[in-house]
């Protein structure tokens, strides 16, 4: 109507236009269609496309990359032959499907070429990777090459793949198990302290080697610290070895674990395994300083020395000669006394910034003790004393007290306490209160406090003594005030760092896992900043240095350095902040893997079980033709189309705005042309 009503009116009804009939037909038809379809572009109509797609069948081809198949006797075989009727087998593949082609082991990939390099085999990440990558598409067939030997991920016989795809598997690496010894698996700790015994635990497997003999040995720096001869009496031999070795130095050690070899071994890559420890000394030295003899002494050291991590010397102060920067926690027994001011000695302490414990008894002098400025003040009322009991304060943080402790401390016979009145300065928290007959007091039992970098404990009664003979007659054991002594010496003796540089590593990683390193820079104030540049240097064993630099992360650093050979390293961090130099330097291990090296018979029935369940079949290397023909011929494997409907605005169509111009242009033309307007 718009348009019919616009070109009447321009042509039928102006009649100043010298214009003849078929003129004025065809102008009045290009104004009607011009219109026509602006007003109909205005309701934004859609066009609604049919699409066809093909998709082509996909086969993804998976060949383990592991040095399992590697180490047998057709290592040839398989980096020469083997390799070239793959890139057969892949051609003859090509030019009916599409192929994607992985390698497996550490890690999935997609690649072309392969060096058997991988130190574990993971072949749960190729149903992982299938997962991720392929489901929803046209997924023909998925072809397996292994040996199915794994040692990392899941049990791939539990996995699926997306569509129930069939799996063809080509079966490498021999069934047939060989003469060979292994060293199958080290167990130790991570840690173990100085001059302490630390257990190792050797499992040793020896196949087809019935009726011979080896010797296991276990060297150290050059010389062999433990040996065993061992027989076997049977093809299928087991056995695990159990030893004691004595940590003799600080640092992180090294150790080899060797079976001598026999004639006819397939391998004697499995062999040998390394291991390393960290041999620390963090045993802290305990001073247990006395005004006279006393039981509590004994039990204190009695405590202590039940737990490994410390050492403690127990000495009257009249006999004390020895130095105290050779300790790292002093226990004050009665000290300052009525008679023994130890003012020297405490002077020095304190100056040490050294963590100091204080037993007060009957002996104490209360005032000279009041001038130490511990965060206790106590104003004696009388010269009496009370008997109390310990009631645990659930508010207390400064360490954890264990479930036996809460339950059995406030059940033990009570200490001796002066009757006085107790001040605690803000900076204190109460371990535990007095609790005299059944009444709860405010007076601090045991107490902690902490000024500038110092860290001082102040038990406020004799009578420890009877807490551990106490402890023995309702458990039948001394761990709930052993626990208790304990936790005190390290909360004292842990020292917080206060470092404006740090840096942080992982002590021990694999050789197929890479170094990360994160650093850490304060300001004065102690708040992250992360302008200057960090730089890392990492020595090599052997002398080689490897020089880094960190990047910024968030408010600190990171730096990933990767992978590195089996070895001890050294590593330093410097940086340069406000005009200062600050650095930050340690060490650490990375131990050898030779996880594949532990199992080299294959595990066929594992690939048959995976083909025939998910409908493909098992196929050996020298039938990889048949397989092509396997999967050529088979009618399930074909492309699919894909029907699709889109739709999309007409207005977007090209040739509608060269119409609409060609119309309105031919008008125009024509009307200048006739000497219109």
């Amino acid at each position: 109507m718009a348009g019919a009503l616009a070109a009447g009116i321009l042509y039928y009804r102006n009649q100043q236009m010298d214009l003849t009939l078929w003129q004025k037909r065809m102008l009045a038809f290009f104004r009607f269609g011009t219109i026509v379809l602006l007003c109909f572009f205005l309701l934004s109509p859609l066009l609604r496309l049919h699409l066809n797609r093909n998709q082509d069948p996909i086969i993804v081809l998976f060949q383990d990359n592991s040095q399992s198949l590697v180490m047998g006797a057709d290592s040839l075989l398989m980096k020469g032959a083997y390799l070239e009727d793959l890139a057969l087998l892949r051609s003859g593949l090509q030019q009916n499907f599409q192929l994607h082609t992985y390698s497996f082991g550490e890690r999935v990939l997609q690649t072309d070429s392969f060096d058997f390099s991988d130190r574990i085999t993971d072949i749960s990440q190729v149903f992982a990777t299938l997962e991720s990558h392929y489901s929803n598409r046209n997924l023909g067939a998925i072809i397996l090459a292994s040996d199915g030997i794994y040692n990392r991920g899941q049990n791939p016989r539990f996995l699926t793949v997306p569509g129930f795809t069939p799996i063809y598997t080509l079966a490498l690496g021999d069934t047939v198990a060989r003469r060979d010894l292994v060293i199958n698996r080290l167990n130790h700790n991570r840690i173990t302290y100085l001059n302490n015994l630390f257990p190792l635990e050797i499992v040793v497997e020896a196949r087809q080697a019935s009726g011979l003999n080896s010797r296991v040995k276990i060297e150290h720096e050059g010389r062999v610290v433990w040996e065993q001869r061992i027989s076997f009496n049977s093809d299928h031999y087991f056995q695990t070895l159990a030893v004691q070795l004595e940590a003799t130095d600080v640092g992180i050690k090294r150790y080899s674990v060797t079976i001598d070899p026999i004639e006819g071994e397939i391998s004697t890559a499995n062999n040998r395994q390394d291991f390393f420890i960290e041999v620390i000394d963090s045993r802290q030295k305990v001073l247990l300083l006395a005004h006279a003899p006393h039981p509590d002494l004994g039990a204190l050291r009695m405590a202590l020395e039940d737990n490994h991590n410390y050492e403690a010397k127990v000495s009257l102060l009249r006999d004390f000669s020895g130095s105290l920067e050779e300790y790292n926690v002093i226990v004050w027994h009665q000290l300052p006394s009525q008679t023994q001011a130890a003012a020297q000695l405490i002077g020095q302490a304190t100056r040490l910034n050294l963590p100091q414990l204080f037993i007060l008894g009957a002996q104490s002098n209360l005032q000279a003790f009041n001038r130490l400025q511990t965060g206790l003040q106590i104003a004696q009322r009388t010269q009496g004393f009370n008997d109390a009991r310990a009631d645990i304060n659930p508010q207390f943080t400064l360490f954890q007290p264990t479930d036996e402790i809460n339950r059995v401390l406030p059940q033990l016979p009570p200490l001796q306490t002066h009757f006085a009145s107790y001040t605690l300065s803000p900076a204190a928290q109460v371990f535990a209160y007095q609790r005299i007959g059944n009444i709860t007091t405010t007076f601090p039992l045991v107490v902690f406090s902490e000024t500038a970098e110092r860290k001082t404990g102040i038990i406020t009664g004799e009578g420890l003594w009877r807490w551990r003979l106490g402890n023995f007659a309702r458990e039948e054991n001394h761990q709930a005030f052993n626990d208790w002594v304990s936790r005190i010496i390290q909360y004292l003796s842990v020292v917080e760092d206060k470092s404006f540089f740090r840096v942080f590593t992982r002590a021990f990683i694999y050789e197929n896992e890479p170094a990360l390193f994160t650093a850490e820079l304060y300001n004065r104030s102690y708040e992250l900043v992360n302008e200057p540049e960090v730089n890392l240097r990492i020595t090599h064993p052997e002398g080689v240095n490897f020089d880094y630099t960190f990047r910024q992360a968030g408010n600190a650093y990171s730096l990933n350095a990767g992978a590195f050979p089996a070895g001890e390293y050294r590593y330093t961090a410097s940086v340069n902040f406000g005009g200062e130099d600050f650095t930050a330097s340690g060490l650490f291990t990375v131990s050898p893997l030779n996880i594949e090296a532990v199992n080299t018979v294959a595990d066929h029935n594992l690939l048959f079980q995976l083909a025939e369940n998910s409908g493909g079949r098992m196929f050996y290397p020298d039938q990889m033709n048949e397989l092509v023909k396997e999967i050529t011929e088979r009618d399930d494997i074909r492309p699919i189309v894909y029907t699709q409907y889109e739709f999309e605005d007409l207005i977007n169509l090209r040739w509608i705005f060269f119409l609409l111009l060609l119309m309105l242009s031919v008008e125009w033309f024509v009307r200048k042309y006739s000497g219109g307007y």
